[in-house]
């Protein structure tokens, strides 16, 4: 059950960096808590997992040539249908204007994922941001 867990976690970022937006949905609930506020401030948001996908797939395609996210070091706790992974991670972002060079972020992720009739699907997204280098979007 945990390297299930752990896959539908690595399938994010992979995906992503693959470009393959419906596997990248695909590990979502339809509605999805993401929380961003340790890089952007503000707040939580809840959002339709369709909605967040479009809108990585614009900030992406229109921001960057290529993306690497690396998600390792999992610690999966499971209560019942519902689990938490942690995990570190580095995500290297490569931009299509050259004269920004490059942008790379590190912290850890903790998703939290719901047992469903089609698996484990991610509900809860929270990334803590702790370094960069680079140049921010």
């Amino acid at each position: 059950m945990q390297a299930e867990i752990i896959d539908v976690v690595n399938r994010i970022g992979l995906m992503a960096d693959r470009r393959d937006w419906q596997a990248c949905r695909d590990v979502f609930s339809d509605h999805v808590e993401t929380d961003y506020t340790s890089l952007n401030g503000g707040q939580p948001t809840s959002v339709n997992a369709d909605d967040l996908i479009n809108g990585w797939k614009a900030f992406f395609t229109q921001t960057f040539t290529t993306i690497q996210h690396l998600i390792g070091s999992h610690v999966v706790t499971i209560t019942g249908d519902r689990a938490i992974c942690l995990s570190n991670f580095q995500a290297h972002h490569v931009y299509l204007d050259t004269q920004k060079g490059t942008w790379t972020l590190g912290g850890f992720y903790e998703h939290t994922l719901v047992h469903t009739a089609e698996g484990w699907r991610v509900n809860r997204m929270k990334m803590t941001w702790t370094w960069e280098q680079g140049t921010r979007p």
